[in-house]
C-alpha cells in the first residue's frame, strides 16, 4: 500500500471528507500505511480511503456535530473491512458492497492494510426514492444481478475508463438508480421513480442485461423479478424504442460475439461454436443465422474478411 502519513494527519483528511467519523488508532500507531484522497463520480462526493488503522467509527456525538446527512456505499477494493452498522454485521471483501446511513452509529474495523471507496448520496433524496426500505449495514451478495455494474463503474472509476468495456460508463442519475435498486426489495422500489422517468428505467434495465448477458438465467420473466417491474411493463420500454427484449439481448449479444471473433483473431484463431457459447448462445445455427442477418456475412467470413 503506496504511501504513509501521520495517524492525526489521516484522521484529519477522513473527517474532512466523510464528516465525524473517528479513526481509531492500533497499538502505539503513530503513521498510518495509506492515505485518503476526494474524488468526484460525475458531481457526487466520493472518497478513496487506504490504511492499516484498527478501526473507523460513528458515534452520537459525530453524529450530531453532521449537519449533512449521507448515505454512504461503500465497495471494497483490498483486503476485508468488518462492518457493525444498524444491527447487522458484515465482512466485506473485494468487490463486496454495502450501505452506511450517516444517521446512525456504526464500526468499521480493518482487517490489516485495506482500501475501499465511499460514494456519498444525499440521504433524503436516496430515501425517498427508496421508500425507506433500504437494506442499510447488509452486504450486497455478489450475485445479485446488479452487483457487477456497480462494481464495475466503481472500478473502471477508480483505475481510469475502459472505452471498450461492455457495460457503459454511468452518469450520477443512473448510478444512484443502480444502487437504489440493488439495495432495495424489488417489490419496494419507488413506483413513483418507474412513472416518472422511463430512461432511468430503461438504461437500468440495459445494465441488468448487460451485466448477465452471457448467463443461462437471462430471460424477460427472470428480468422483471429482478428489477420490480412487470414484463409487460418492460415490453412497453422497448416498443418506445422501437424493439422488444429478444432483439435488444439478440443484438447485444451478437456484438459480443464480434467483439470476441476480433480478438481472437488478434491472438489465436477462434473456434466459432466457442464464440457462440460465450457470447451467451446455446443453438450454433441460431448464432450462425442471426450473425450474418446482423452483420452481412457469416462469423467465418468475418474472421477472412479481417485478415
Amino acid at each position: 500500500m503506496a504511501g504513509e502519513i501521520e495517524f492525526d494527519r489521516w484522521c484529519d483528511d477522513l473527517q474532512g471528507i466523510c464528516g465525524h467519523y473517528q479513526g481509531v488508532a492500533r497499538d502505539r500507531q503513530r503513521a498510518v500505511r495509506g492515505l485518503i484522497h476526494p474524488r468526484k463520480f460525475d458531481g457526487l462526493d466520493v472518497a478513496d480511503i487506504a490504511g492499516d488503522v484498527q478501526a473507523i467509527r460513528r458515534d452520537r456525538a459525530g453524529i450530531r456535530r453532521d449537519e449533512a446527512e449521507h448515505v454512504f456505499c461503500i465497495i471494497q477494493a483490498t483486503g476485508q473491512l468488518h462492518v457493525s452498522h444498524d444491527g447487522a454485521s458484515s465482512l466485506l471483501g473485494p468487490g463486496d458492497c454495502l450501505l452506511l446511513d450517516s444517521t446512525k452509529e456504526g464500526v468499521l474495523s480493518f482487517n490489516g492494510p485495506g482500501r475501499f471507496l465511499s460514494l456519498h448520496m444525499p440521504r433524503a433524496l436516496f430515501m425517498k426514492s427508496c421508500r425507506g426500505q433500504v437494506q442499510i449495514g447488509r452486504r450486497l451478495a455478489g450475485d445479485h444481478p446488479l452487483a457487477p455494474s456497480i462494481r464495475q463503474q466503481i472500478q473502471h472509476f477508480t483505475l481510469g475508463w475502459d472505452p471498450s468495456a461492455a457495460v457503459g460508463k454511468a452518469s450520477a442519475d443512473l448510478l444512484l438508480g443502480m444502487v437504489q435498486l440493488a439495495f432495495c426489495r424489488a417489490e419496494d422500489f419507488s413506483k413513483e421513480l418507474d412513472a416518472e422517468e422511463p430512461e432511468k428505467r430503461l438504461a437500468v434495465v440495459l445494465q441488468v442485461i448487460d451485466s448477465n448477458l452471457t448467463s443461462e438465467v437471462l430471460s424477460l420473466a427472470w428480468l422483471a423479478r429482478e428489477v420490480g417491474m412487470s414484463t409487460r411493463q418492460i415490453q412497453r420500454l422497448f416498443k418506445a424504442e422501437q424493439t422488444s427484449f429478444a432483439r435488444e439481448v439478440r443484438d447485444r449479444r451478437l456484438n459480443l460475439a464480434a467483439s470476441h471473433l476480433r480478438r481472437h483473431q488478434q491472438a489465436r484463431p477462434a473456434r466459432i461454436s466457442e464464440v457462440a457459447y460465450d457470447s451467451g448462445f446455446r443453438d450454433l445455427s441460431n448464432f450462425n443465422r442471426g450473425f450474418k442477418s446482423r452483420f452481412g456475412m457469416t462469423p467465418r467470413e468475418y474472421l477472412e474478411a479481417m485478415v
